[in-house]
């Protein structure tokens, strides 16, 4: 006999703070036209943007009204056809803005990677619901590892950084799921250094290597004579940098040579341990190679491998130079829209900065510039809650869900939101490079909220009808 399933209404906070976004959201877009006399004139980007509202509540109600097991039943299927469509867009999609990644269908034209955010949700979540699958074997990594890695590679092959980025989420999620805290450890560690190695000469990163390298083996053993011993090694290995480089003048051998000397002096000086544990030992080669090989090879992959806009982008961020004209035009001006909000702000449709197009993608992009222009710092504040607010809810739906299948895909869109959130607000304020990615529900394009609005009800269709079930 089957066991009967209940249906009960999505839950009720997290589509209010939805509704609120979605509605606050039209009414900046609204604000960013020069000519706001026309509510709902449909050829532009208010008018659009409220047709596509309509639209998004329409799919919300079709995937409230769509059988839970249809989701998990169809995730792979969904999947190979956004894969399919993001090899289609690379064949005949249409390039806007040195990127890819467009594809016009009659009078709409929609992003594939957007789609394949929530695609990729549930192949993960599908994959990660299979019997006894668990994150402690290298052929189940694999399998992760290559659900993620396609589609990002296709959006890269698209040229579409800021939604290729995104997909670094998932590791949030498979965090949640049994992946080691130390692989998390490992990314911010890599982004780290690849920054630090940016901003500062070679020899200092060499060195806070090296320190780095000793805490870590002071900390493992609390051996206080170990430490000692390889912090004076280190210290006299320095010193003797500083003599060669007088001597021979170049800072590349200069490098070279302070590089392989601190390998030496921590061997020397941990002797004993790499002789008592192969574990430990085998951490710290691994440790001390790995980002020495990184920080020599930063200097390619920015020169080699980024785009000239997008180290412009980089280089404004970190303050090695300040272009206010060309790459950090965008950024300047929405810092100077936010800050000229004060604390309560100019007002609903008062914003010269934005009213006068400063800020170039101000309704997209940008959009928050006009949240802090024209509602000040209590806008800001009130929109970060609403956020907030929506993440923590959905952290608790994740959590009381029954089934791996819900509580992963729950977390996959945390873990999007999130990303969309601080990444863009992050933006707007000069904290991070500009990437291109929209803020859920506020920014204008159809593609965005629809996808968004999909992602979101679907969890909370899975939600509704919170009962065990097998794929």
């Amino acid at each position: 006999m089957r066991d009967r399933i209940e249906l009960s209404p999505p839950d009720l906070l997290t589509v209010l703070v939805y509704i609120a976004l979605v509605a606050f959201g039209w009414m900046n877009i609204y604000s960013t036209q020069s000519d706001t006399s026309e509510i709902f004139d449909f050829s532009k980007k208010h008018g659009t943007q409220f047709l596509w509202a309509l639209v998004s509540i329409f799919a919300a109600a079709v995937v409230m009204i769509i059988n839970r097991r249809f989701y998990p039943v169809f995730a792979n299927h969904i999947y190979i056809v956004v894969l399919c469509l993001l090899m289609l867009t690379l064949a005949i999609g249409t390039e806007i803005k040195n990127s890819k990644s467009w594809l016009d269908v009659g009078l709409i034209r929609f992003q594939p990677s957007e789609i394949a955010k929530l695609a990729t949700s549930l192949a993960l979540a599908r994959l990660l619901n299979q019997y006894g699958f668990r994150l402690n074997s290298l052929l189940n990594w694999l399998k992760t590892l290559v659900v993620i890695a396609l589609p990002t590679g296709l959006i890269l092959l698209q040229k579409d950084w800021g939604s290729a980025l995104v997909f670094t989420s998932f590791f949030l999620v498979l965090y949640r799921q049994g992946m080691s805290g130390w692989i998390l450890i490992f990314m911010v560690f890599t982004i780290a250094l690849f920054i630090f190695s940016l901003l500062f000469p070679l020899i200092w990163i060499i060195s806070g290597i090296a320190c780095l390298t000793l805490v870590l083996v002071w900390i493992a053993y609390g051996d206080r004579v170990l430490f000692l011993r390889t912090l004076i090694s280190a210290v006299a290995v320095f010193a003797a940098g500083i003599v060669y480089k007088h001597a021979s003048g170049s800072d590349v051998e200069y490098g070279i040579f302070v590089t392989l000397a601190m390998i030496a002096a921590i061997f020397v000086a941990t002797v004993p341990l790499f002789l008592s544990s192969r574990r430990i030992r085998w951490y710290i080669v691994i440790f001390f190679f790995f980002s020495t090989i990184l920080v020599y090879s930063v200097d390619y992959v920015y020169n080699n491998v980024l785009q000239a806009h997008h180290r412009s982008r980089i280089e404004d961020m970190l303050g090695i130079r300040e272009d206010i004209k060309n790459a950090g035009y965008n950024t300047y001006q929405s810092k100077v829209a936010i800050g000229s909000g004060g604390f309560t702000g100019k007002g609903f449709l008062q914003g010269t900065q934005t009213k006068l197009n400063f800020v170039p993608e101000q309704s997209t992009d940008f959009i928050f510039c006009t949240v802090g222009e024209e509602w000040g710092f209590v806008g800001s504040l009130a929109t970060v809650s609403l956020y907030l607010i929506l993440l923590i809810r959905l952290i608790m739906l994740a959590e009381r869900q029954k089934t791996p299948f819900s509580r992963t895909y729950g977390y996959c869109v945390v873990s999007i939101i999130f990303f969309h959130f601080m990444i863009n607000i992050a933006m707007t304020v000069g904290l991070a490079p500009v990437i291109g990615i929209p803020l859920p529900f506020i920014s204008a394009g159809g593609s965005s909220l629809l996808s968004f609005t999909i992602l979101l009800f679907i969890f909370l269709k899975l939600d509704s009808t919170n009962t065990d079930f097998h794929v």
